[in-house]
């Protein structure tokens, strides 16, 4: 210990006679300690921590698939519930939930909560008790049961101040009284964070539909059972599920559509397609650090050298190679501790701005912070790094000769020219990794110009939306809702600004969407078939003169369409194409559903528009096919009137500037509607390429701090050369070379080590950017484009960095340069 201290006391004075020296050192390695750290520290939120539940491991989602019509995954419904959690044989538990929104009404503003109903069994399956009061029991799940609500922890502390005498009080939820009978704790929230309340999910017996998979549900395995087993007892129960709950969903149209019971793991249906951009961004800064440390090995090459003499007669003296490497070591090691220590504080800050940048697609962004195992993995790292760089000048100067270290002016032509081959390798492997970032964040940017430049189906400038629910207990029949949203949409339209307006079930790219079977009279379905499943959407007059979405043919909705039983549709382009590649889709007719001979209801379709990209500006365009919305004229049975209706409203001044006049205008209908997700389509939009522009950010500023440490190699590495070669150059001008000869012979110097760099580089690109094939759009991962830009890239910059060297080479003065040599 004694020893250590001594030696530590040492390696600090050390630095001390070198500030320049252990400075860019320590903030060199920092800026790559620093990035690692931050990423690490959101790799660890989001992928590698359990989620906040007891045993959360044991927790699974429970989902269908249906190949045989192109459904890759889909939800539960009530009936599928039912037959698994009654029959299995695996599970612990299995909790059913569903999104919902609720109205709060208690005399102030009103507000949207993001709500969910829930089955006494998911607070079980969580096994998370309230922090006061209760949860949901079997006796509440029933139907006509007490109206009760739970309550998350900030939404109780933020509108009831944390009072716990609420428990016990109700308040109003849509019109309704409901007894709260419970808080839980801080932290939860599920399915989300952004889940402020639950109520009870009541299902009724007389009206199980079969095939309404709008629920979801998750289990716990019981113990020692594996997801495979737990899939392979569902799929045992779903034949059954005809002969249990006979209705419309047949054996034979589960079979034709191929239906399986899918299981997967909680945490994995949590985090999505997100790990793959995160771990993609880890190695991107690991190659950061590396860079950074192929700097600082040669800083410490160059400060060896001068330290040669020091290493021999530390040798002579008695000194072994075990001794030497501490020597090296225990400086490299302390610098990148010291590295690691400033590179926690731009980690804290990065932190910060990563989380303020980030899209709000990326789940689990509140629990990213520097914790224990982010702490220990910025320790590990910076004992690395510094076993890295303080690796190179043991295996350079380890065993040095000793007759010439100390033979004064001991330099010799042999040490100069290894130690230059040692540079050269440095900093063409920095090359080569800037080269590899560069070509990831170049690939990542085309891919972002490229989804900019798509078309999304719609005219984007100038829209405002939003969204509105009415409460059921207060608007309870179809002619009810549609006569509002009516009123509303002509109110809105006579204010000042506003061009048109119009309303619709599902904007395009917020995801939410609705998908069901359509029966085409042109292509009968089979007895014992399911019929094509089709996007669909209820849209009021309006809606696509709104939203900019063009007429291809036909015409759009009119007032007398919801108004009357016209039996009018509207269908997308793509829908025409698929079902009348050639011909028109006008005056074809549709059913929802299966049809029926006796009650098949048939829609005439009357236009059709051009296709919207509705899951973002990534996929294609689904085939759609819009209903209208029957009012007060019409009949209760002839459309979808839904409560909740996103109404969009083109203007002619910032569409901003609109939102208190429209507030006001819905409220001077009701006074008790809350707004919600008040937005412009242009900002959707932009939402929609959230993660992509994310990705692409953090890429480039990579690349960018790999390129200025790659330069700054290049121009160290270069600077060496010069310095070490003057007196040669002082002979080369003094037997005629012109100075631009000799410029020219420094960047070529400069060039050849970039050359390496670059084909080393290209080659290890072609190799890595094939992992990030998921996250580019409109763009191939070996797009060679890319691939030239950046090596063109690498080369001017190559020319830059050995600009001033060659300048200063060719100005050397030959007899000043014989005279000093």
């Amino acid at each position: 210990m004694q020893s250590s201290f001594k030696e530590l006391r040492y390696i600090g004075r050390r630095l001390l006679r070198s500030p320049a020296f252990a400075a860019i050192s320590v903030l060199t390695l920092a800026v790559g300690i620093g990035a690692n750290t931050a990423i690490f520290s959101v790799v660890n939120g989001v992928i590698l921590r359990p989620l906040p539940y007891p045993d959360s491991e044991q927790l699974v989602g429970l989902w269908h698939s249906a190949p045989g019509i192109g459904i890759p995954e889909f939800n539960q419904s009530e009936t599928t519930y039912k037959l698994y959690s009654e029959l299995n044989r695996t599970f612990a538990g299995i909790g059913l939930y569903d999104n919902l929104t609720l109205n709060l009404i208690d005399g102030g503003e009103p507000v949207r909560l993001q709500s969910a109903s829930a089955s006494s069994s998911l607070f079980r399956v969580l096994a998370v008790p309230p922090a006061l009061g209760r949860v949901f029991t079997e006796e509440d799940d029933r139907l006509g049961g007490a109206p009760i609500v739970v309550l998350s922890d900030e939404f109780w502390k933020r509108r009831f101040g944390s009072d716990p005498s609420i428990v016990g009080r109700t308040i109003v939820l849509d019109g309704e009284a409901l007894e709260v009978i419970g808080i839980m704790p801080a932290g939860f929230g599920f399915p989300d964070k952004e889940t402020q309340l639950w109520v009870p999910h009541r299902i009724d017996p007389a009206d199980l539909g079969l095939a309404n998979f709008n629920c979801y549900a998750i289990g716990r395995l019981g113990s020692g059972v594996v997801l495979e087993t737990a899939e392979a007892d569902l799929n045992r129960l779903l034949p059954q599920l005809p002969e249990v709950y006979p209705g419309e969903f047949t054996a034979a149209l589960m079979e034709n559509a191929q239906i399986a019971a899918q299981v997967n793991s909680l945490h994995e249906d949590e985090v999505g397609d997100v790990a793959q951009i995160l771990w993609i961004l880890l190695g991107t800064v690991g190659f950061v650090l590396l860079i950074a440390c192929a700097n600082v090995a040669n800083l410490f090459l160059v400060r060896a050298e001068g330290r040669q003499r020091e290493v021999a007669v530390r040798t002579a003296l008695g000194a072994g190679w075990g001794d030497l490497v501490r020597y090296f070591l225990a400086e490299s090691i302390t610098l990148a501790i010291l590295g690691g220590i400033v590179g926690l504080g731009l980690a804290y800050a990065g932190i910060q701005l990563l989380v303020t940048l980030s899209p709000g697609n990326i789940p689990r962004l509140d629990e990213v912070g520097l914790h224990g195992t982010v702490l220990i993995f910025t320790g590990a790292i910076s004992i690395v790094a510094g076993l890295l760089f303080g690796a190179m000048p043991i295996l350079r100067y380890g065993r040095p000769n000793l007759v010439t270290s100390l033979k004064e002016g001991g330099r010799g032509g042999s040490s100069g020219r290894q130690t230059h081959k040692a540079r050269n390798l440095l900093v063409v492997s920095q090359v080569a990794l800037a080269l590899v970032l560069l070509v990831g964040s170049g690939l990542m940017v085309r891919s972002f110009w490229s989804l900019r430049n798509v078309d999304p189906g719609f005219d984007a400038e100038g829209i405002l939306t939003l969204r509105l629910s009415l409460p059921e207990t207060e608007y309870s029949g179809a002619r009810d809702v549609a006569a509002f949203h009516q009123r509303l949409l002509e109110t809105i339209r006579v204010l000042p600004g506003v061009e048109v307006a119009g309303a619709i079930t599902n904007l395009p790219m917020t995801d939410t969407d609705s998908n069901s079977g359509v029966t085409v009279e042109d292509f009968p379905v089979a007895p014992g078939e399911i019929p094509p499943v089709i996007r669909t959407n209820v849209a009021a007059p309006g809606y696509f003169e709104a939203m900019g979405i063009a007429l291809q043919s036909g015409r759009t909705f009119e007032r007398r369409d919801h108004e009357e039983v016209t039996g009018a549709v509207v269908v997308s382009r793509g829908f025409e194409r698929r079902f009348w590649p050639v011909g028109s889709a006008l005056g074809k007719r549709v059913a929802p559903g299966l049809p029926d001979e006796n009650e098949t209801r048939w829609w005439t379709i009357v236009g059709v528009v051009g296709d919207v990209r509705d899951d973002g500006l990534q996929a294609n365009a689904p085939e759609m096919i819009y209903y209208p919305m029957v009012s007060p004229g019409g009949d209760d049975e002839a459309g979808w009137i839904p409560n909740t209706m996103s109404f969009a409203i083109r203007t002619a001044v910032p569409p901003t500037t609109l939102a208190t006049p429209i507030r006001q205008a819905i409220w001077s209908l009701d006074p008790h509607l809350p707004i919600a997700n008040v937005q412009t389509t242009a900002a959707i939009v932009s939402d929609s390429t959230a993660r992509t522009a994310f990705t692409m950010l953090l890429l480039t500023i990579a690349a960018a701090v790999a390129l200025l440490l790659g330069t700054v190699g290049i121009y160290g590495v270069v600077s060496y050369v010069v310095s070490q070669r003057t007196r040669e150059i002082g002979v080369r001008m003094a037997l005629g070379a012109t100075q631009g000869e000799v410029g020219r012979m420094v960047v070529r110097q400069g060039l050849a080590i970039a050359s390496a760099g670059v084909v080393i580089g290209l080659i290890g690109a072609f190799a890595l950017t094939r992992l990030m094939s998921a996250l580019l759009f409109g763009v191939s991962s070996t797009d060679p484009m890319t691939f030239a830009a950046v090596a063109a890239l690498l080369f001017a910059v190559t020319v830059a960095a050995s600009y001033i060297p060659a300048r200063r080479a060719a100005g050397v003065d030959p007899m000043e340069a014989l005279r000093y040599e």
